[in-house]
């Protein structure tokens, strides 16, 4: 395809507002990028989630680039960059084990006239096309950062102050062409602490059915954003409200009325202490502290613990240690599969909960054997740990045990964990995208 050229002197304008980003709160990394990127005779900007998040004065987890370069040229101008997608191809420009995403200016596709669902995004356009065809306002803004201008084309400003998740056009046609968007809508409001607009809200609502049409993987892969975000409580509250939770897992809510007459009751129902649903929704609240005290990523093992837990209230003393492995893997198995959860999660997730029991039963036997803490899976098993006791209100009795056990065990290893009921060991990653490790998303410039 044809590279973009930058855009006509007679396009009018664009709304910008300067000084609103501090420039010394950009990655300079970042920075090097967009102006190796403009010195070479192309636009290009910072877009998206690192924009919005500069703004609002909160830091940013990644940073995006936006450019009328084609990946190619991107690639030809980087000698430490690669392409990646095929849906949606994209630049990665490394820089050590950070990633500096860098995308074309695209316009909306064109889809089939029965069907808008997307199912290819390389289509190249101006910078305005590329704002356009984003998901929500608050997401459709750019950064000049010679000019120090946020550029918007959509109102995403105006958004930002009121607090507003809103999509950029009909909202019900952008459902549609990527219906992941509407898990993305309930990760920003819960997270930024925002509302999404009501012609959204309802739009949501009547496109919910056409979750099933997006990828297993793309899925769960928002699913556990929403977990390790830091607003997983809210974040569940939103899927229950909106029906997403039984498109997404109905073998999992089914699970819930076979146990209790309440089903999976909201956070807010009258439901009684060691119900299932009120379990969930503190261990829910115990993960978002956890994430926020130590900045720290629970793994997928421990997210998956979290959900299956209150499921197994009643069981964790009374059942053999083989009837509570059976339990756990028929549980797990339906909603697992439909998921598309990977085999080592989810052996993972077991191996947490069986862990569990033996853990919280260590008082009370005379020998206390130290050989879990040699498990691989220990420290995942002691982060769990400290999140029940934090959802349960007990007095970290068995959690302290269990910390001084590791401590004169492995010390060199509890030296580097975190502050919270003994978080996990910090793992060096492969290259990743900086902060949440994702190689890309549907829509870029968003984390």
């Amino acid at each position: 395809m044809p590279e973009v050229k930058a855009s006509s002197p007679s396009v009018p304008t664009p709304p910008r507002l300067q000084g609103a980003i501090s420039i010394r709160d950009v990655d300079p990394d970042a920075l090097k990028v967009v102006r190796k990127l403009v010195a070479g005779g192309h636009e290009a900007y910072l877009v998206g989630g690192c924009v919005r998040d500069l703004f609002l004065k909160r830091r940013p987890k990644d940073f995006d680039v936006a450019t009328s370069a084609t990946p190619e040229t991107i690639r030809k101008a980087f000698r430490n960059c690669r392409i990646i997608g095929r849906r949606f191809k994209l630049a990665h420009v490394f820089f050590g084990p950070k990633i500096i995403e860098t995308s074309t200016f695209r316009t909306t596709p064109i889809t089939a006239e029965d069907d808008p669902l997307i199912t290819h995004d390389n289509e190249w356009g101006s910078v305005e096309d590329d704002a356009r065809r984003r998901d929500f306002t608050i997401n459709g803004l750019f950064y000049d950062t010679d000019a120090d201008a946020i550029v918007d084309f959509v109102d995403g400003l105006a958004d930002l102050e009121r607090g507003v998740i809103r999509t950029i056009g009909d909202p019900l046609l952008r459902f549609q062409e990527d219906p992941v968007r509407m898990l993305r809508a309930v990760k920003f409001a819960a997270r930024l602490d925002f509302t999404i607009e009501e012609a959204t809200w309802r739009a949501l609502l009547d496109t919910v059915g056409h979750i099933g049409k997006c990828s297993r993987a793309r899925v769960l892969e928002e699913i556990y954003k929403l977990l390790r975000g830091g607003a997983a409580r809210r974040s569940f509250e939103l899927l229950l409200e909106s029906r997403l939770m039984t498109e997404l897992m109905p073998s999992y809510v089914d699970l819930y009325r076979k146990l209790s007459a309440s089903g999976l009751a909201g956070p807010a129902s009258k439901t009684k202490p060691g119900e299932p649903s009120r379990v969930m929704w503190n261990l829910l609240e115990a993960l978002d502290e956890y994430t926020s005290a130590t900045s720290q990523v629970a793994s997928n093992g421990v997210l998956l613990a979290v959900l299956f837990a209150p499921l197994l209230d009643e069981q964790w003393h009374t059942a053999s240690r083989q009837g509570l492995d059976r339990l756990i893997d028929d549980l797990m198995g339906p909603v697992c599969v439909s998921l598309g959860v990977a085999r080592r999660d989810r052996e993972l997730a077991r191996q947490i909960l069986m862990a569990h029991r033996r853990m919280v039963e260590s008082l009370n036997r005379k020998k206390r054997r130290p050989s879990l803490v040699q498990r691989q899976y220990f420290h995942e098993a002691l982060v769990f740990l400290g999140l029940t006791v934090k959802a349960r209100g007990g007095d970290g009795s068995e959690l302290g045990h269990w910390q001084r056990l590791a401590a004169v065990t492995q010390p060199m290893r509890i030296e580097s964990e975190g502050e919270f009921d003994g978080g996990p060991r910090r793992k060096r990653r492969r290259r990743t995208r900086q902060g949440e490790g994702r190689r890309h998303s549907a829509e870029s410039g968003s984390p």
